[in-house]
């Protein structure tokens, strides 16, 4: 008996340019052994009509094509149903599927061929569900920018930072961890339950998204030399080691935001909250993952 697969499949997301013939015609080659079922996101009411297609198919496997916003999407969508998701990286940046080992298309039909399952951690910030990274600062300045201009892609994203992290003046964020206070002075936030962003940065170098914990990470480079160590640390996988950056590891946490900084999670910006409280969903979605990712984890444990 053939396997069932739903694809939810966002058509603006990025600028991949497939139509839903084309995916089709992809998936039956590269996944010969699944009946593949497309769903195509409009932005109306996609949440309770990918469930009800969800409920009608009782699918295998639910793949989704899209950025970050539409697998998350997706999975609060389907998080009562037990399901095992796999993501197509079909969007601009594709942060979350590069944490999981999925760089390209090519990847993702790979990663259902192997089909190697982890348990993924959620963090829960002020009630709004975070599966990648959160952040406060320049990045959530980008973001805004982002949304305001016509450019989607990679390119438009990265024309941008360099502008925006000299232009960023350092903010004061208190930390509340296990009992303790800590006062930081920062350009950048993050929550990270990820652990790169789209670009390929590694913000959160030893991080694990199936650790129970979730990392917060306060960036801080003050001169251009900084910014050059700082964004080649990223690259290189060891940004803990600079003296513009501190991590703090944790499994809830409440960041307070006296000077009225912007915050985004996942890509959505959230305004400017005066304080958030973030704690760890142990093993919240399933999600199938490249051996890049299993070996990466294997080798940090």
């Amino acid at each position: 008996m053939r396997k069932v697969c739903l694809f939810v499949f966002n058509p603006i997301s990025g600028e991949n340019g497939l139509t839903e013939e084309e995916l089709v015609e992809m998936v039956q080659v590269k996944l010969p052994q699944y009946d593949t079922h497309i769903f195509e996101t409009t932005g109306q009411g996609d949440a309770e009509k990918i469930k009800l297609e969800y409920d009608r198919l009782h699918p295998d496997l639910v793949l989704v094509g899209g950025g970050d916003g539409t697998v998350k999407l997706v999975a609060m969508a389907l998080r009562e149903m037990n399901t095992t998701l796999c993501i197509v990286p079909l969007g601009s940046a594709n942060g979350l599927a590069k944490c999981m080992g999925i760089n390209t298309i090519e990847d993702a039909w790979e990663a259902v061929r192997t089909f190697q399952v982890h348990h993924i951690d959620a963090v829960h910030i002020n009630g709004e569900l975070c599966l990648h990274l959160a952040d406060f600062g320049f990045n959530a300045n980008l973001v805004k920018k982002f949304e305001s201009t016509d450019g989607r892609g990679m390119l438009a994203y990265i024309t941008s930072s360099v502008s925006e992290i000299f232009s960023t003046e350092p903010k004061v964020f208190r930390l509340k961890i296990n009992g303790d206070t800590k006062e930081v002075s920062a350009k950048m936030l993050v929550i990270a339950n990820g652990d790169q962003y789209g670009t390929g940065a590694l913000i959160n170098c030893k991080g694990k998204m199936d650790d129970g914990k979730f990392e917060i990470i306060a960036l801080n480079p003050e001169s251009a030399k900084d910014y050059i160590r700082m964004t080649m640390a990223m690259f290189k996988g060891d940004l803990e080691e600079q003296d513009s950056s501190r991590v703090f590891r944790c499994e809830s946490c409440v960041i307070e935001n006296p000077e009225d900084v912007e915050f985004q999670i996942d890509g959505e910006l959230m305004g400017k909250p005066q304080s958030v409280e973030a704690v760890i969903e142990k093993e919240a979605f399933q999600f199938v993952t490249s051996k890049k990712y299993a070996a990466c984890q294997k080798k940090l444990s």
